[in-house]
C-alpha cells in the first residue's frame, strides 16, 4: 500500500482566546437583553399590580360613602311627611339630632379647624379633609310595619313577632306614615311588642310620647348616624385612612391610604326640590335644603416604589391638596356626586 496515499492526521486542536472571548462577549450580551426583559416585564406587573390595588381601595371607599349618602333621609313614604318629632334625650346632639337634616357636613378651613364647628364626637380627625354626617336606616334592616293602631302616642307599637328585622332594644328607631315620622330608642322588643319607655342614658328618652298616634300599616325601622372621616392609620407608616363611626360606637378603619376627602353639597335655594348650585359645607343655612353630595378621595399606594418622586399638586373640588407630596408613591382622585334618593320627589 502506497504510505502517500494516506492524509496526515492533524492534531486536534480547541478555540483560541479571541474565539472564546467573543462567544463570551455574545452569550453576555444576550443574557443581559434576557435581564433587562424580566426586569421590564417585573416592573411593568408590580406597577400595574399597585395601580390595580390602588384603584380597588378607591373604588371601594367612595362606594362605601356613595351607598351610604343615597339612603340617607329615609321617610318611608314618596312624599316628606309633614311632622317630625323626636322623644331622645339630648336630641341636639349630632348623633340623634334627626331633625337636623339627612345630612351634615364639616369644611376644613385651616389651622385643625373645621366650620361649622367640629363635634367632639369627631375624634382625632386628619387636617385637610372635609368631614360627613349621615343619617340612615340601619343597614341590612327590615321595616316592620304595625299589625294595630296605637290607642294613643305613648302606646307600645305592635308589630310581627320576628327576629330578623335587625331591630334590638337600644336601637334608636325611627316610626313613620306618610303623615309623620317620630324618633325614639327601643327599650323592648319581645312578642312583637316594641316599647319606648322614659329612661335616662344614652340617648334613652326624656318621655314616652311619640307625638303621633300611628294607626295601622304604619312601619318601624332602625335608624343610625353614620360618620366619615380622614384620620391616622392604625398600621404604622401607612398614613392616614377613611374612617366610620357609627352613633358613638369605636370607629372603624374603612380603607387605608385616603389621604384626602373633599366635600361638596347640592343645595336647592328656590324651594323647587332641584339643585341650584354647589356649595362647601361652610356655605350651607339649611342642612334640609341639600339633595346631592359630591365627594372627592385621594387615594395613595400603601408602599413606596421606584424612583419617580411625586412632585405634583392635586386638586379636589377645586381644593388643591396635598402639594408636591414628595415621595415615591401612586396617587389617584376618585370622585363623583350621589343624590339623597329619599329627598327626590316622586311625581
Amino acid at each position: 500500500m502506497n504510505p502517500a496515499l494516506f492524509a496526515i492526521k492533524k492534531a486536534p486542536r480547541g478555540f483560541s482566546l479571541v474565539e472564546i472571548m467573543v462567544a463570551l462577549a455574545l452569550s453576555l450580551l444576550l443574557l443581559a437583553g434576557v435581564v433587562a426583559i424580566f426586569a421590564s416585564s417585573r416592573a411593568s406587573y408590580e406597577t400595574t399590580d399597585r395601580l390595580a390595588r390602588l384603584q380597588e381601595n378607591g373604588r371601594f371607599a367612595l362606594d362605601q360613602v356613595v351607598r351610604d349618602i343615597r339612603s340617607a333621609g329615609f321617610v318611608g313614604c314618596a312624599r316628606s311627611p309633614t311632622y317630625l318629632s323626636t322623644s331622645l334625650n339630648d336630641n341636639t346632639v349630632l348623633q340623634w339630632n334627626f331633625p337636623d337634616g339627612p345630612v351634615r357636613g364639616y369644611q376644613y378651613t385651616g389651622s385643625a379647624t373645621w366650620s361649622p364647628p367640629l363635634d367632639t364626637s369627631v375624634t382625632s380627625p386628619a387636617e385637610g379633609s372635609d368631614v360627613l354626617v349621615l343619617r340612615i336606616p340601619k343597614p341590612d334592616a327590615e321595616p316592620l310595619r304595625l299589625q294595630a293602631s296605637m290607642a294613643s302616642s305613648t302606646s307600645d307599637l305592635v308589630v310581627p313577632d320576628v327576629t330578623s328585622s335587625g331591630l334590638q332594644v337600644g336601637d334608636v328607631a325611627l316610626a313613620y306614615s306618610c303623615e309623620a315620622q317620630s324618633v325614639f330608642q327601643v327599650t323592648g322588643f319581645a312578642g312583637g311588642v316594641i316599647a319606648h319607655a322614659t329612661t335616662a342614658g344614652v340617648p334613652g328618652n326624656a318621655n314616652d310620647n311619640l307625638g303621633y298616634t300611628y294607626r295601622l300599616n304604619a312601619e318601624v325601622i332602625p335608624m343610625q348616624t353614620v360618620i366619615y372621616y380622614i384620620r391616622q392609620a392604625l398600621t404604622p407608616g401607612a398614613g392616614t385612612s377613611l374612617w366610620r363611626r357609627v352613633a358613638l360606637n369605636d370607629p372603624e378603619e374603612m380603607v387605608e391610604g385616603v389621604e384626602q376627602m373633599q366635600l361638596e353639597f347640592g343645595v336647592d335655594t328656590s324651594g323647587d326640590s332641584v339643585v341650584d348650585s354647589y356649595v362647601t359645607a361652610d356655605n350651607v343655612t339649611d342642612w334640609n335644603s341639600v339633595y346631592s353630595v359630591r365627594v372627592a378621595l385621594l387615594q395613595r399606594s400603601l408602599q413606596e416604589y421606584g424612583s419617580d418622586v411625586d412632585t405634583r399638586t392635586y386638586q379636589l373640588l377645586n381644593e388643591p391638596v396635598v402639594a408636591a407630596p414628595g415621595d415615591r408613591r401612586l396617587r389617584e382622585i376618585f370622585t363623583t356626586t350621589a343624590s339623597i334618593r329619599n329627598r327626590v320627589p316622586v311625581n
